[in-house]
């Protein structure tokens, strides 16, 4: 596994790397409302976290966007044989609301002691609503931040080190109560970035009992080494493919594709085609160009250009496309600059 002072090194010399190209990419680490349209006339590329909210989700193609694992700021924990529950506010992303909602779980399992590391901030908030069985450790920086338990409590990015260093880990996150982490259920819980149940609510209730029996079944557990090792290694696994030298790859390609773009004689031999997350929806005499995440209309043409966009699903170069329609060139780049300011297509240097 790649050390964490290493791959902060690659992971900040990447983003350095992307930002010498002015407007050309952008650099996400916080969790953009799936909701949010990003206006992006210039992009190249987008460089984000794997477990931020997918900005495919506002309207950027999945083509422009890197994955990476940014997960760098995360305790050390070390596996003690007690009864000991920790809960782990991770880092930026928690609220004094969810701390609440554990503050008040665990209010009512008097018979477990757990101690809550999160903010000053919201310690102070929450901390009054606490009964005897809570206590506080307050942190700055996650990095210097030591925990002994016997398991962890947590959502998001960081439930993905604690699974690497092998402790048992209970996911209740924003989404509900993803449960305790076994090779089972693993899967479908990282697809969600560990915040909670599969497919559950925003903030929804968790049931107490189903709590209780999480719990029961970590305490119970008789072959948990083997679920402990065989979590990690699909943790590792699956953060393999996010790695920071990807990272590097897809700024390389990113960054070759857009000095042909803005070069006028190397441009003509770039290949447009439609961008993932587009669809064409007839209706009538008329074709429409649709985000499908966002289900807004980016342009809506007569049925006569639609052979041109039919080809834009080909492997056809501008050159070619445009002497295949005989087109001069204003006329051919007074479509194409449009249609890629608003992303419905992408251009690849190569098939």
């Amino acid at each position: 596994m790649i050390s964490t002072q290493k791959k902060e090194i690659e992971v900040y010399t990447c983003i350095e790397k992307a930002f010498k190209t002015k407007k050309a990419f952008i650099y996400s680490k916080k969790n953009n409302s799936e909701y949010e349209v990003i206006p992006f006339d210039n992009l190249f590329g987008a460089i984000q976290d794997i477990g931020d909210t997918p900005l495919y989700k506002s309207g950027i193609p999945r083509e422009l966007i890197a994955q990476v694992d940014m997960s760098l700021e995360t305790p050390k924990v070390t596996y003690t044989k007690d009864d000991s529950v920790a809960y782990y506010s991770p880092f930026e992303s928690d609220t004094p609301e969810h701390v609440l909602t554990i503050v008040k779980l665990f209010n009512q399992l008097s018979s477990i002691n757990i101690t809550i590391f999160t903010s000053l901030e919201i310690q102070n908030y929450v901390e009054s609503f606490s009964n005897s069985n809570i206590s506080f450790c307050s942190y700055n920086n996650p990095k210097e931040l030591s925990i002994k338990a016997n398991k962890v409590i947590t959502y998001g990015f960081s439930a993905r080190s604690f699974i690497q260093q092998k402790i048992p880990t209970v996911i209740i996150g924003i989404n509900g109560l993803g449960g305790w982490i076994t090779p089972d259920n693993i899967e479908y819980l990282l697809k969600d970035n560990f915040k909670g149940r599969p497919s559950g609510r925003f903030n929804e209730l968790i049931p107490l009992e189903i709590l209780v029996d999480e719990f029961s079944e970590v305490k119970e557990e008789k072959s948990l080494k083997e679920i402990l090792n065989e979590n990690a290694l699909i943790v590792t696994n699956y953060i393999k493919e996010f790695s920071p030298e990807r990272m590097t790859d897809f700024i390389d390609k990113q960054d070759k594709l857009y000095h042909a773009f803005i070069d006028i004689k190397k441009r003509a031999a770039l290949i447009p085609k439609l961008a993932s997350n587009v669809d064409m929806i007839k209706e009538k005499e008329t074709t429409m160009i649709q985000r499908r995440e966002i289900n807004d209309v980016l342009f809506s043409l007569p049925e006569s250009d639609l052979e041109f966009l039919e080809d834009l699903k080909n492997n056809i170069s501008c050159k070619d496309l445009k002497e295949k329609h005989e087109m001069d060139d204003d006329e051919f780049w007074e479509i194409m600059i449009p249609l890629w300011e608003r992303k419905a297509i992408v251009f690849q240097n190569e098939v």
